[in-house]
């Protein structure tokens, strides 16, 4: 009688270990990194935007645009004059951090917080910003207009306040109040300002320059 080789045996065995391991323990894994393997194939998009529209000469208008796509990063200074001069500073696409990283600053400074703010009379600039992002599958984007971003850093209104645990006061213009000033508006032109590597902002005091009219 013709013995079955072992070593036949031993292989089926193992193939049958193997599926019984994989169906008890590999599952389990895989549903347990299987949030991680999603989130990375999230896409990933930041972008932000800063337009000033000026009342008066030289300039007319600035705006940065800045974006980063799945880890590459771009961005953009341009200016136009009165005259009708236009430059542009450009930075190449790259995978650096600068754009995330300055988003992250600007989600810190209270850009998702801020709201439009009504135009003031005498002003010579108004601002408009911009941000979008898409991350974890989930998106938001927001635009905001206002002028004179020191003016609301500053110059502060009045926030009133009345406390019913002593009875509906009689005269409602003597509440108690307090000042409010909210300096979110300035800090956020400031960081659109501070923007970028040195060889970036120095491009971008040279073509304001230009405008002007103190540089050649």
């Amino acid at each position: 009688m013709r013995r079955f080789p072992i070593e036949v045996v031993i292989v089926a065995l193992c193939v049958v270990m193997l599926i019984l391991g994989w169906r008890i323990y590999g599952a389990g894994e895989m549903g347990r990194f299987a949030p991680v393997i999603h989130a990375q194939k999230a896409p990933s998009a930041l972008y932000a935007r800063l337009t000033i529209n000026y009342a008066k000469p030289p300039i007319a208008t600035e705006e940065y645009r800045m974006s980063d796509v799945e880890g590459v990063s771009s961005f953009q200074y341009s200016i136009r004059g009165y005259d009708g001069r236009l430059i542009t500073v450009n930075a190449p696409p790259a995978r650096v951090y600068d754009v995330s990283f300055f988003f992250g600053r600007l989600v810190q400074d209270g850009v998702w917080d801020i709201v439009d703010k009504a135009s003031l009379s005498d002003a010579n600039a108004h601002y408009t910003v911009f941000v979008r992002q898409l991350a974890d599958y989930q998106r938001g984007q927001r635009t905001v207009t206002f002028t004179d971003p020191q003016y609301w850093a500053t110059k502060v209104g009045r926030q009133y306040t009345i406390d019913l645990s002593k009875g509906v006061p009689r005269d409602l213009l003597h509440v108690q109040s307090s000042e409010v000033a909210d300096p979110r508006y300035e800090q956020i032109i400031k960081d659109f300002r501070d923007f970028g590597p040195d060889v970036f902002r120095h491009n971008v005091t040279a073509a304001q320059e230009r405008i002007r009219g103190t540089h050649g």
